[in-house]
């Protein structure tokens, strides 16, 4: 799932291949996009998602699979124990909540033995840092309630498991808790005890102080929410007069997010201006509430909870 540490996770995968590769672990080149101008997207294998979905090559409906067939040599030509393939976009998107396409990969994948590991996060922080997010990348310009109504199906965990439940199994899917008390220190910590490689830790370098794809503050997005709504009048327009201009935007965008003298204006703002908050204690109650039953069902089957407790924090 995105917004569970997963750019942190994946830097460090990255980082780490000739380490993981030597203790049985192959995390391929192929499907990474190095130069991706977002950060999000340098890691990780989310090109095979965009294979399947189109992104890559509208034209040619036989490229599907171009870049899976890609990565299976790769593995073929080097033929590991494992394979660490990782793509916050296989729950991102719509497409992936349809049978037929998971059981499109299921079928490419049909001479491996397959694990799912998903993180799952608190359903309205996930909704603050996926806001966040989609402001800060010029992507949003509704209110945060907004957004939620665009893409419920993202926040019901217990129908995402087991629509990768029905297809790989039930007894393949392996859900983590992405929160503080789950945590031992880095999300990278806890993936190497999923894949029994914890012993080893010492083995492998990780940067515990670097923080990746931070959440700017709650008036920073609100001001970046305004820009955006204005930038929405007139995108059309300048489309036309200039390709390169959703780049740029996103660039000034990035520029806003990152500069220090800018937030530091922005975050002495009077509260009765703009406030930090994107939800209020009581909204994000109200808000949890819908997912108490689902969650509890996660609780329950997935991880053998009885007490049907998923989250920890509920305040």
């Amino acid at each position: 799932m995105p917004k569970t540490g997963t750019t942190c996770l994946q830097k460090a995968l990255f980082n780490n291949r000739e380490k993981l590769l030597e203790n049985g672990y192959l995390y391929p080149n192929c499907g990474i996009k190095y130069n991706a101008k977002e950060i999000v997207n340098r890691y990780c294998h989310n090109t095979l998602a965009h294979y399947l979905m189109g992104f890559e090559n509208k034209d040619n409906a036989l490229s599907q699979f171009k870049v899976w067939e890609e990565m299976k040599r790769e593995i073929d030509s080097i033929n590991p124990k494992n394979v660490i393939i990782s793509a916050e976009a296989f729950t991102s998107f719509e497409i992936f909540y349809q049978p037929e396409t998971l059981a499109k990969i299921k079928n490419f994948l049909k001479e491996y033995e397959i694990k799912i590991v998903i993180y799952l996060r608190k359903q309205d922080e996930f909704l603050e840092s996926s806001y966040c997010y989609m402001v800060k990348l010029g992507a949003c310009s509704v209110g945060i309630k907004e957004l939620f109504n665009q893409y419920q199906y993202i926040f019901n965990y217990y129908q995402i498991l087991d629509n990768w439940a029905d297809i790989f199994g039930y007894e393949n899917i392996i859900v983590r808790r992405f929160e503080k008390s789950n945590m031992k220190n880095h999300v990278f910590d806890d993936f190497l005890g999923v894949i029994n490689q914890f012993d080893n830790k010492r083995d492998y370098k990780i940067d515990y102080a670097a923080k990746i794809n931070v959440s700017p503050s709650g008036k920073s997005i609100k001001m970046l929410l305004l820009i955006n709504k204005f930038n929405e009048t007139i995108l059309a327009r300048l489309l036309k007069l200039d390709d390169n201009y959703w780049s740029k935007y996103q660039d000034f965008l990035n520029f806003l997010s990152n500069n220090k003298i800018i937030s530091g204006i922005v975050s002495k703002l009077p509260n009765f201006l703009v406030d930090n908050v994107l939800l209020s204690s009581e909204e994000k109650q109200d808000f949890m509430r819908q997912f108490k039953e689902l969650n509890s069902q996660v609780a329950n089957k997935y991880l053998g909870q009885k007490d049907g407790i998923l989250f920890s924090d509920y305040s």
